[in-house]
């Protein structure tokens, strides 16, 4: 089967949201009383805020915490947003058309609710949801990266086979969602990870950022047509 569809993570790959949202982490611990580096932070990033606190604080603190960190933790980064200017990454809004002329459909697949996902775009000034064919957002029955759910809902909802898609993410967090969905990956290097990283998460090429892939982006769809053909 050739390539159909692009699936886009959006926090760190198309918007430049991960120091806000390390920085939405770090206060929210605080104010439970627990002095996280920022270091220890951002390593879990990509993650979903579920598998993020037991990573950091253990399972002890989750049962009893849990809930309430990350209720804390998306009130931090609401307040961020509202002051802040979110910097679009190079290439991101391009890519969408450029896609669509090549036949590809497009997706965002977020962990993010409908209010940060409004507010994530009124920073950045640019609404990619309506540069996409889908949007798919977890619900509450999803698991969370790196867990394949939300990848596999992408999928779904572009009515397509996982062999006949790929992703673009800057965590081994997708890497490890494609790999367990049958998607293929192609990393960009504007998130926590380094190249060798995203390789070892099963990147099937990776890129500095999306203005990079996109100059290349006859050579990306090839790279992943063929890497689909092998899944």
């Amino acid at each position: 089967m050739s390539l159909r569809a692009m699936i886009f993570d959006i926090d760190g790959t198309l918007i430049d949201t991960n120091p806000a949202h390390v920085e939405a982490w770090r206060r929210a611990f605080e104010r439970h009383g627990y002095d996280v580096p920022v270091e220890r932070i951002v390593v879990e990033i990509g993650k979903g805020g579920d598998k993020l606190v037991p990573s950091v604080l253990g399972d002890e603190v989750e049962e009893r915490e849990g809930e309430p960190l990350r209720k804390d933790q998306k009130a931090e980064f609401l307040a961020i947003a509202k002051r802040e200017r979110f910097r679009v990454f190079s290439g991101a809004e391009e890519i969408f058309p450029a896609l669509r002329e090549r036949g590809i459909r497009t997706s965002l697949a977020t962990s993010s609710d409908d209010k940060h996902l409004d507010a994530t775009m009124a920073s950045a000034g640019v609404d990619f949801r309506r540069l996409a064919d889908v949007v798919v957002s977890r619900t509450p029955s999803d698991a969370s990266k790196p867990s394949p759910d939300l990848v596999l809902a992408a999928v779904e909802e572009l009515a397509l086979q996982p062999s006949q898609c790929a992703m673009v993410g800057d965590t081994v967090y997708d890497g490890q969602a494609c790999q367990s969905a049958g998607v293929v990956f192609l990393g960009v290097l504007t998130g926590p990870a380094d190249e060798a990283e995203l390789v070892e998460a099963g990147a099937s090429a990776v890129w500095r950022d999306l203005a990079q892939l996109l100059s290349e982006l006859d050579r990306a769809l090839e790279i992943a047509s063929v890497a689909a053909a092998s899944l």
